[in-house]
């Protein structure tokens, strides 16, 4: 845990560890159920990363339960993280749904919504290149160093290239690259979100139709 000097100080400790999420109580974890129709799966790998995570930060985010049916609805991988760090007590906030429907819905959307962000890897580096300034652990951000190099420089250079360097630094500044699968594109930042606003009216917002309308328009 880091040395908390001349900083906030955390709403509580659960079996040490640093709460600073809202909750409305600290509850034993052999209490909370999983949803039995969570589609949502947690690779032991990435149950390892958020057990570390939260070990170093603390508590960012509760377990959310809802009074509807008792099941969680957001957090099972949290859940499972505590159980890898051992911990007995985890922060919970319980919620209120109008039907079975509606709580299956904010399961499902926990994950889904996120699966539909693109990354924009012009800022992702400028946060890379600060984290190594100060010799700052990437995993705790999710990334093994080998990742985020992979997905920064997916072909491997070794930044060697006059020429290259020389283009990057030429490339307007308000522009943005994006990931697409494999592809990488450059686009400014305000036309990529007007962008990615009508394709999401025209296709929906299912990650299916989305990606099948965005590989159509790029021509992919």
């Amino acid at each position: 845990m880091r040395a908390m000097t001349d900083e906030p100080k955390a709403k509580t400790l659960a079996n040490g560890i640093e709460v600073w999420c809202s909750y409305e109580k600290l509850v034993p974890v052999g209490e909370l159920k999983p949803n039995p129709r969570n589609p949502n799966t947690h690779p032991q790998r990435q149950i390892e990363l958020l057990a570390k995570n939260i070990r170093y930060f603390g508590w960012r985010r509760n377990i959310c339960v809802s009074r509807l049916s008792g099941y969680i609805v957001a957090g099972h991988g949290r859940l499972m993280a505590a159980k890898h760090l051992g911990v007995e007590i985890v922060p919970v906030e319980y919620q209120d749904f109008a039907s079975e429907s509606d709580e299956l819905a904010v399961l499902v959307a926990d994950n889904r919504l996120a699966e539909l962000a693109a990354v924009d890897l012009n800022e992702l580096e400028k946060i890379a290149s600060e984290w190594k300034a100060v010799d700052f652990d990437t995993i705790l951000a999710g990334f093994e160093p080998a990742d985020l190099e992979g997905l920064l420089n997916p072909k491997g250079d070794d930044g060697d290239d006059d020429d290259d360097d020389r283009h990057d630094k030429e490339l307007d500044k308000s522009d943005v690259t994006v990931a697409v699968g494999l592809y990488r594109f450059r686009i400014s930042q305000a036309d990529f979100i007007a962008w990615c606003d009508r394709v999401k009216q025209d296709a929906g917002f299912d990650k299916e139709s989305v990606l099948k309308e965005i590989r159509i328009r790029l021509g992919l």
